[in-house]
């Protein structure tokens, strides 16, 4: 079992940070800020992170990304994370902002992104142009086809495994999201948000 105190990471000549004993020898990009105490478990969450804004990704203090949380995030992208907010096998998809509060808690197989193609909002040649793009590319990255909107998770929130938070969205402190549940619009605070279509279950007093 690991001691999440013990964790020990280290700067290399590259400007990247590298976490002891890590299998993955790709480490933490150096535009990423890291609070006191963050517990990160791999740095290969960090293997789709193109992000070059300063910083790029920011994680508060005793915050922690587990269980193969992902940071796919393209060039233009930033993420901000709040203090003890804990990232559990999540995947966050970002090409403009992501912000997360305080005291979060968010599932495995959740996904947050700011960027969705969905049927009807991008035209055929625009996507194949994006994938032609791709393919030129020696980091592979790809580009958002339409235009991104910002995610907002306000402080004490909490995501159910496998719910997806589209762009644009805001979920208001204190809110819920239930398993699987996929969220298009904002949710009050203190909603409990479940079923699908989703719908505010109750409030929390």
């Amino acid at each position: 079992m690991r001691d999440n105190n013990a964790q020990s990471l280290a700067g290399g000549q590259d400007g990247r940070t590298y976490i002891d004993y890590d299998w993955y020898a790709g480490g933490i990009p150096a535009n990423v800020e890291l609070g006191r105490d963050v517990y990160i478990d791999t740095a290969y969450g960090f293997a789709p992170f193109f992000s070059e804004q300063t910083p790029g990704l920011s994680l508060g203090h005793a915050s922690g990304a587990y269980d193969r949380t992902t940071f796919v995030v393209g060039t233009r992208g930033r993420i901000e994370v709040g203090a003890y907010t804990v990232l559990n096998g999540t995947y966050l998809v970002c090409h403009d902002r992501i912000k997360i509060g305080e005291h979060c808690l968010i599932a495995w197989g959740s996904v947050l992104t700011d960027t969705w193609a969905g049927i009807g909002e991008a035209p055929v040649e625009a996507r194949r142009g994006v994938l032609r793009a791709a393919a030129v590319d020696e980091a592979r990255r790809l580009s958002p086809v339409v235009q991104p909107r910002p995610v907002t998770l306000e402080d004490n929130v909490w995501v159910g495994f496998d719910a997806v938070i589209l762009p644009g969205v805001t979920l208001g402190r204190g809110s819920i999201v239930g398993c699987k549940t996929v969220i298009g619009e904002d949710v009050p605070p203190y909603a409990i948000m479940a079923g699908d279509p989703a719908r505010v279950v109750r409030y929390l007093e």
